[in-house]
């Protein structure tokens, strides 16, 4: 059997920590370990190592240190936005049936979680359409704009599609609305001070953006109550437990690293990426390209081929040392079709025939050729046999 060198093309799943990240954690796992709530100096050495982090998440968003709440990623950071104010607003109201809560149909798994959840608890959900293009349709808030929570993620983690939230938070009620955004995918690749937005809480990921795994932040308008999942004094009251010190600092490496390099990164993940959809063009059959570059995340590429399942062409493609995804990798295996492309409008057919090339910083032209120059072969030759 060929062996092959592996080419990942899977970043949007996870990204590998910077080593320039791992140096900045080096010290906190043995060296200064010390919990960050302890009086002596060790522990002010680490407290302030985590105020340095908050300041260097801060900065990559454009929100105020005393905005961000570390938590262990961002499913619970949208967990704790969305359960975190409705359990508040319904201790405050006792009247938890008449809130109105709006979600994209879009959304990751965990925030339909959440709004499953408030739906049993009485609220009344409703979906946001999403148009052929994989965009929010901003105009069903045109007939109503009071809600009392409305989750839009920033860009789809699966399509690329960057959301218009701008558009959104201009059509609400800001007095009233708490208007959150999954940005997990989004941070660290665009840039942009979210909070001018108007949105009022924003969730984050460190392995999203070259950090360590099990750490990530809520950015939250402080202004705006809500009840923590877990009660404790670390972060602001909002998460107790101890804090993750060498996380923290990694996390807060990674944003910085992030932010200097951003507007660079981005072109290039756009010219490697067009790169890719060039080669994909030559293979002889109609691949279908799901999002448009215009509003499309930097390393993103999203296509279709057509009668094949994309978990096929996947596994194909990974016998041919190439590393992609036919979906989010929390649902990898799925026995539905993709809810994602399904809420786009495709048929059943065709949501099962989703493929994702996501990249990232250690590919580089050649690398993108030679994914290209494979897929071709094996197009050419199995294709047939794949379908």
């Amino acid at each position: 059997m060929e062996q092959y060198c592996r080419i990942y093309l899977d970043f949007n799943a996870t990204t590998p920590v910077r080593p320039e990240v791992i140096d900045a954690m080096r010290p906190y796992w043995r060296d200064n370990f010390a919990n960050t709530a302890s009086r002596h100096s060790a522990g002010q050495e680490a407290w302030n190592a985590v105020e340095t982090a908050r300041e260097q998440v801060a900065a990559l968003v454009g929100c105020h240190p005393d905005d961000v709440i570390f938590t262990s990623g961002a499913t619970e950071a949208n967990y704790l936005a969305l359960l975190g104010r409705f359990e508040a607003m319904a201790r405050k109201s006792k009247k938890s049936a008449s809130f109105r809560v709006a979600v994209s149909a879009i959304e990751h798994p965990c925030v339909r979680a959440c709004a499953d959840e408030m739906a049993r608890r009485g609220a009344v959900v409703q979906t946001i359409p999403v148009t052929s293009e994989g965009l929010v349709d901003y105009t069903f808030f045109d007939k109503n704009n009071k809600w009392d929570i409305v989750s839009v993620m920033t860009a789809n983690h699966e399509t690329g599609a960057i959301q218009p939230l701008a558009e959104i938070a201009a059509r609400l009620d800001r007095r009233t609305t708490f208007f959150h955004t999954d940005a997990a995918q989004w941070a660290g690749r665009c840039s942009g001070d979210m909070m001018e937005w108007g949105v009022t809480a924003v969730s984050l990921s460190a392995h999203k953006m070259y950090g360590p795994k099990g750490v990530g932040a809520l950015i939250l308008n402080r202004s705006v109550p809500i009840i923590p999942l877990f009660a404790g004094p670390q972060e602001g009251g909002y998460r107790g437990g101890t804090s993750n010190l060498p996380g923290i600092v990694g996390f807060g490496a990674a944003a910085e690293l992030a932010k200097q390099e951003m507007n660079k990164e981005f072109n290039r993940l756009s010219d490697l990426r067009e790169r890719l959809w060039n080669h994909l063009m030559d293979t002889g059959i109609d691949v279908v390209r799901t999002i448009p570059p215009d509003h499309c995340l930097p390393n993103t590429l999203h296509v279709r081929f057509p009668g094949m399942k994309g978990e096929r062409v996947v596994d194909a493609l990974d016998r041919l040392g190439i590393c992609c995804a036919s979906g989010p990798a929390c649902t990898s295996g799925a026995s539905e079709p993709s809810p994602v492309l399904m809420a786009m409008g495709l048929s059943e057919e065709e949501a099962w025939e989703g493929v994702r090339f996501s990249l990232g910083k250690d590919n580089i032209p050649i690398e993108i050729n030679e994914a290209g120059y494979r897929i071709n072969r094996w197009v050419r030759e199995n294709a047939s046999r794949v379908a």
